[in-house]
């Protein structure tokens, strides 16, 4: 749009002579505009270029349209639990055993959260990655022609608390638990069936998905149905310094450092924003 403007201007027997002493060449105005809209418009591209969207579909280059399920987890799912644990916790230490988790799963299991992706494994070979969930994911349908499967990408596995904050305690199992009568029988460790705080043991999601805004969407949803069961008072959980910026963008609190000596220590207690805080402050 600048090209006839400057012609314009740069051609004086084209135009009376009385205009030609009031002409005003704007020329420059018109290029520093014009480079401005193009500098706007490069910082647009890269931003859709990194945008969750735009990161998704690069992660996941098979799938044309993101609709993801999200539903509490069973005990069938465990295996790909085990198997997203493994995935995103390289670290032993910090990752629940497949001993916890198939406690959690089994004796608390709505307190619990997982996001599923229907795939079809036929659209995943030849491709140079791997979806570490995709060899336990279960059929979506029995005999379905394209053998879909639920892939699991992330997810959340808690257990109720007694306290406002995780504790040690909270953070093991009874090794007996199967012998057990019932969930609501008394121990001292692990799940607290009397407990108004859900701690939340595990938030994972499959690394070649960070930061694709799957790990926010599952605590936004695990949220806000803590909250609206009208169960519990609070959801609770510990994280390292460098993930209190990221819970805190997820509705958390840092409520200060933990006692948790769990992996080696090092932990922040954090609590869900959604609930009432008035007990710990």
């Amino acid at each position: 749009m600048a090209a006839p403007e400057r012609s314009t201007s740069e051609n004086p027997s084209r135009q009376p002579p009385q205009e030609i002493e009031q002409a005003v060449d704007e020329s420059s105005d018109v290029d520093g505009d014009f480079a401005t809209l193009l500098k706007e418009l490069s910082q647009k591209r890269r931003a859709a270029k990194d945008s969750p969207s735009s990161r998704l579909q690069k992660a996941l280059p098979f799938i044309t349209t993101f609709s993801p399920n999200i539903r509490p987890l069973t005990k069938s799912d465990l295996d790909s639990c085990i198997a997203l644990e493994n995935a995103a916790f390289p670290d032993p230490n910090h990752r629940a055993s497949p001993e916890k988790l198939e406690y959690r799963l089994t004796v608390c299991p709505e307190l619990s959260l997982g996001v599923f992706l229907t795939v079809i494994p036929a659209n995943t070979k030849n491709k140079t990655f791997a979806i570490e969930t995709l060899a336990s994911a279960r059929p979506v349908e029995t005999d379905r022609a394209d053998g879909a499967v639920s892939v699991l990408l992330a997810h959340i596995v808690s257990t109720r608390c007694r306290g406002p904050v995780v504790a040690d305690a909270d953070m093991t199992y009874p090794r007996d638990w199967r012998s057990r009568a019932g969930r609501a029988a008394p121990q001292d460790v692990g799940h607290q069936e009397g407990g108004t705080t859900v701690g939340v043991h595990s938030l994972a999601v499959l690394p070649r998905l960070h930061r694709c805004g799957i790990g926010q969407m599952l605590v936004k949803a695990y949220l806000d149905q803590m909250r609206n069961s009208g169960l519990v008072e609070r959801v609770a959980l510990i994280c390292q310094d460098h993930l209190v910026s990221y819970y805190v963008r997820s509705g958390f609190k840092h409520v200060g450092e933990s006692k948790v000596q769990f992996g080696g220590g090092g932990w922040h207690d954090m609590v869900g924003t959604r609930f009432d805080l008035s007990p710990l402050v």
